[in-house]
């Protein structure tokens, strides 16, 4: 089996796209709940934006900029395509992904919980889906890592 091989700043536009069709799969679920519950329930847009401040500011972006540094300072130029995660990140997505379904589908949880939960977490997700595929615009993967630099001098 052939492994496709990607230029490294090309992970970040894998990051990008994936990061933003998940934004956008989760918005789908919850922003329309949101807006259905939210004339009797004006608590859940505040709510709403706390997710989003909470995961944008203390997991995702974090993870945009983890992400991004290790894949810059790898040596290789070309990485496989699914490098754009490590293991762990991926890991967590499939519990993420399997924990949302599932309560989702058990019903354990009530609409107006899932409409400002998935409301903030989507458009945190999507946002640094964008964020994502700035880095790729600017082509920042491909400056050379701090140590490499000092190395080569």
């Amino acid at each position: 089996m052939r492994v496709v091989l990607v230029p490294k700043n090309r992970l970040m536009l894998i990051a990008g796209l994936v990061w933003c069709a998940a934004g956008a799969m989760v918005c789908l679920i919850g922003l329309p709940l949101e807006f259905r519950l939210a004339p009797s329930h004006l608590v859940l847009f505040p709510l709403a934006v706390g997710i989003f401040l909470a995961f944008y500011l203390f997991v995702f972006s974090r993870l945009v900029r983890k992400h991004t540094g290790r894949i810059r300072e790898r040596a290789e130029d070309r990485l496989p395509f699914w490098h754009f995660f490590n293991a762990s990140s991926w890991a967590v997505m499939a519990v993420m992904m399997g924990g949302g379904m599932a309560l989702r589908f058990s019903h354990l949880m009530p609409d107006w919980m899932i409409a400002f939960f998935y409301s903030g977490l989507g458009v945190a997700l999507f946002l640094c889906g964008v964020r994502f595929l700035g880095i790729f615009a600017r082509k920042d993967v491909l400056a050379l890592a701090p140590e490499r630099v000092s190395s080569d001098a």
